[in-house]
């Protein structure tokens, strides 16, 4: 019986040294195999962890963090109090908010002083480095981030209350300086990981852009205000930052991937699926609609399948914002005019030959002056002149064409 027992016993080793070495045989030929698809990315010298991802060092009087960070929670704070005001459902740039409303604003704002100068600091630093812990994993570096997320959110609210306020008070040129404040903190946010983080910043840059509208289709302003407005818009376009937010998004695809205890021979077909799907991505980039971008080739699989939905409204709402931002162009280069209110050529305002082209079908995008205000649209997804309709169709948040116009009444 004992020796039974005992050549049992030696063959259950014997078992187990074999799953042990065919486990180890196929951990190293799935690490091989990860190593293989991320050396071509460090050869570009592009991320592949979160530690590559680490900001280099900025002097605090530098980085726009020094001054945002003490005063986010009382801003949302603030935002919370003010929101229902500022962003009253009657609200029109063309009467402006009422006496009571820009009482209660004031109110509020002159409690809270320091905002102003602090974010005026912000604004000119040239960096923007969150505190965000790097050396953690991509679950709490996430959280972290959309955190961060929604302190961008709060800031930019809190502006567009100041821009309202200023423009009530018969000061438009002020109300536009706070906009391109607000613009410059976006472009420093490009910086911040994830593609949820240059979301944010695009629903933060249309806010803005969209304030800026209401000004320059309601009120005069100085030349040199026009000419701040085009130098900004002129530095950073959506599409700037758009392919590098899409290699830090790898970045944490591929941590998330080698978080899972089972990585070695199951789900390494799906890394490497997610690897080419990304490198796919990166690579057609900021291609616009109406050019002949690269077909794809990678078929996203299993986990990768799930993050197809958010690269195309990532897509999406680059183009869209990418066009609101050429017309708002096209608008402050047509109100800077010392006749306003004539119809234009595009081609004779002076923008760069990019700047007037519709993104979905490479021609000139089509203004309009009216008894209102200007309308200036791109044709949008479906290729059509819809007239300039650019309210949402009914039943969807999608309008027909893509643009700015001039703002509703009360």
């Amino acid at each position: 019986m004992k020796h039974r027992l005992k050549q049992l016993f030696k063959i259950c080793l014997a078992l187990i040294a074999i799953l042990v070495i065919v486990v180890a045989f196929f951990s190293w030929r799935s690490f091989a195999a990860v190593e293989a698809a991320l050396e071509p990315i460090r050869e570009r010298g592009e991320p592949v962890s979160i530690v590559d991802l680490k900001p280099a060092p900025v002097a605090d009087d530098e980085n726009a963090a020094t001054f945002l960070t003490p005063m986010v929670r009382e801003i949302e704070q603030v935002v919370n109090e003010a929101y229902s005001i500022a962003y009253a459902e009657d609200f029109s740039w063309r009467t402006g908010l009422t006496q009571d409303q820009t009482a209660k604003l004031r109110t509020i704002l002159d409690a809270h002083p320091n905002f102003a100068d602090q974010l005026a600091k912000s604004s000119r630093c040239s960096k923007l480095a969150w505190p965000l812990d790097y050396d953690s994993g991509p679950n709490d570096l996430t959280e972290q981030v959309l955190q961060v997320n929604q302190d961008v959110r709060s800031i930019a609210r809190i502006q567009a209350f100041r821009v309202r306020y200023l423009a009530a008070i018969d000061k438009p040129d002020e109300a536009a300086a706070v906009c391109l404040e607000e613009l410059r903190l976006i472009r420093l946010q490009a910086d911040t990981p994830l593609l949820v983080s240059w979301l944010v910043n695009s629903v933060c840059r249309v806010q803005i852009l969209t304030e800026l509208n209401g000004i320059l289709q309601t009120e005069t302003l100085q030349p040199e205000t026009h000419a701040a407005i085009e130098e900004e818009l002129n530095r950073h376009a959506i599409t700037d930052s758009f392919t590098q937010t899409l290699k830090t998004e790898r970045v944490f695809g591929i941590e998330s991937f080698r978080g899972f205890s089972m990585l070695a021979s199951p789900l390494t077909p799906q890394l490497e699926n997610y690897i080419e799907y990304m490198n796919e991505q990166i690579e057609i980039g900021t291609a616009m609609p109406f050019e002949s971008s690269p077909k794809t080739k990678v078929t996203a699989v299993g986990m990768t399948e799930l993050l197809v939905p958010s690269i195309q409204n990532a897509h999406d709402t680059m183009f869209r914002t990418l066009t609101i931002e050429r017309c708002l162009r096209i608008l402050n280069a047509s109100q800077s005019r010392p006749d306003s209110e004539s119809s234009v050529e595009l081609n004779d305002l002076g923008l760069p030959a990019d700047a007037i082209i519709d993104p979905y079908r490479g021609e000139p995008l089509i203004a309009k002056s009216t008894e209102d205000g200007w309308i200036i649209y791109s044709v949008g997804k479906n290729g059509k002149d819809d007239g300039g309709e650019i309210a949402p169709e009914s039943g969807t948040d999608q309008s027909l064409d893509i643009g700015i116009g001039p703002p509703a009444a009360r």
